[in-house]
């Protein structure tokens, strides 16, 4: 057994970091790059970066709505917004209207999505002229959707662990190769919720030296296999200092701001960083830091009582990694307790924050305090903190602008990872679903562009369907009943 683990443990850590996808986008634009009349090449040199929106803080946009840009301050007489889809086999390019530029610290740009784009996740690029053109791509930034209403369901993810091999007490084969996490991704895709949110701990960061360098470019990696948008805030993994380097400092150069918030409508969502310490007190070596537990400083809860006051959300949701209602004593060398805990619970009861959703120890919980809701989910592939843990992710619905379910069952569980399995074979799938509870799986699939209008779904119905020269890719949403499988296929006809 001894000699499993340690050659798990060689294959887990000598495995080659691959290319990041956005170089992997802007190669494939130099091929070609159409912008409108002018039809020239355009020099992948651009030294100016997309601020906003990230695929780790989209925007998701209704159909023939504006929505806002913020790119770094740089020279240009002329720019372009193009979206074009994210990681498909057939794309479509799409150029926005620029409405309006401002010009400050920052260059804002106010663009509008046509009335008739395809429902559908996008990368993100701001294309300038100054003398020559010069691009920049943002991948899966813009969700462009037809309506959003006071109905939608989300999926809360928690405690990935990238680097983190203390998953091979659970499942080595399923921890080696970041298999727990893809798996994840594939079963939320397939659930196909309106957004995702990541509560912190995305990698380990402690275990060898240098080892942020390598995880949070595989990291970045593997979050672009969602084909929904995600949102991210922080956790104590993600933060150390340790060898020289910050974590927060790639988090930064990866994802962007430490803290933020976002709306979806009427519904609010701050994305906090509970792993807040003064940089001395995030030190680690390898396994011993100093402190991994909570910490909310003055100057962000500053921030989040001001972006209270100015929401007039019908419902409002606070994401951090550290539950408040516990403090965190025991997660500091230092008997440090969670600073700022108090003040985050005042400014909760205050301004009626609906939910607060966290993670950090890995088994699921919910409690109830002066109405407001608090979702601990449990790890998606770490070690699992308690006997009735296991690996998941955590369905959150919302209708008429109010919290409606967020438990897989009674009386706190989220939904087991390992459930529901799909496997392709051409033009057929199987899905089987395990689970206490029915779903709808959304599916694709790509067909010769002989079979346009001549092709049966069996066993789904088509949703959307765009074509290219060769393919036409068909989107499928089909009805699963718990605890059956079923073929959802594609035929000539």
């Amino acid at each position: 057994m001894r000699k499993v683990i340690t050659l798990a443990i060689i294959i887990f850590l000598l495995s080659p970091p691959s290319l990041i996808y956005n170089t992997h986008i802007e190669e494939k634009m130099e091929e070609k790059v159409n912008v409108g009349p002018l039809k020239k090449d355009i020099e992948n040199n651009a030294t100016f970066k997309i601020l906003y929106p990230r695929c780790s803080d989209p925007a998701i946009v209704e159909k023939g709505n504006k929505f806002s840009i913020i790119i770094q301050k740089c020279e240009f007489s002329q720019i372009y917004v193009r979206i074009s889809t994210a990681y498909e086999p057939v794309v479509d390019e799409i150029y926005l209207k620029v409405e309006k530029y401002n010009i400050d610290s920052n260059v804002t740009i106010i663009a509008k999505v046509p009335e008739d784009t395809p429902e559908e996740l996008y990368n993100l690029t701001i294309i300038i002229y100054n003398g020559s053109y010069f691009f920049k791509t943002e991948p899966r930034a813009v969700s462009i959707v037809d309506e959003i209403d006071g109905n939608f369901t989300f999926i809360h993810v928690t405690d990935f662990h990238i680097g983190d091999l203390r998953g091979m007490k659970e499942n080595i084969k399923e921890t080696v190769g970041w298999k727990a996490a893809k798996k994840c991704i594939q079963e939320v895709n397939l659930i196909h919720p309106d957004f995702v949110v990541i509560t912190g701990d995305l990698v380990f960061g402690q275990l060898y030296p240098f080892e942020y360098s390598f995880e949070y470019k595989k990291l970045y990696q593997i979050l672009q296999e969602f084909d929904v948008p995600t949102y991210l805030c922080p956790g104590n993994h993600d933060g150390y200092v340790q060898c020289g380097q910050d974590g927060f400092e790639f988090w930064q150069k990866y994802f962007g701001p430490i803290y933020y918030s976002f709306d979806y409508g009427k519904a609010h969502f701050i994305m906090a960083n509970s792993y807040d310490w003064p940089k001395p007190s995030r030190f680690a070596i390898s396994y011993i830091a100093f402190n991994w537990g909570g910490h909310i400083g003055n100057k962000q809860l500053r921030w989040i009582e001001d972006d209270l006051k100015n929401t007039n959300a019908s419902i409002k949701f606070l994401l951090l990694h550290h539950n408040p209602l516990w403090d965190t004593k025991n997660d500091s060398l230092l008997r440090n307790g969670y600073e700022g805990r108090k003040e985050i619970l005042y400014l909760i009861g205050k301004y009626g924050i609906n939910a607060v959703l966290d993670g950090h120890v890995h088994y699921d919980n919910v409690s109830i305090l002066n109405n407001t809701v608090y979702i601990t989910t449990t790890t998606a592939a770490s070690s699992l903190g308690n006997k009735d843990a296991y690996w998941g992710y955590r369905m959150i619905k919302v209708r008429n602008w109010k919290l409606s379910s967020y438990n897989y069952k009674e009386p706190k569980y989220s939904i087991p990872s390992y459930r529901v399995n799909i496997s392709y074979n051409d033009y057929k799938s199987r899905i089987k679903n395990d689970l206490d509870m029915n779903l709808t799986a959304h599916l694709s699939f790509i067909l010769p562009l002989s079979w346009d209008g001549k092709y049966a779904v069996i066993n789904g119905k088509v949703e959307m369907e765009r074509k290219d020269e060769e393919n036409i890719q068909i989107y499928i949403t089909s009805y699963i009943n718990k605890k059956t499988e079923k073929d959802v296929y594609v035929e000539s006809i």
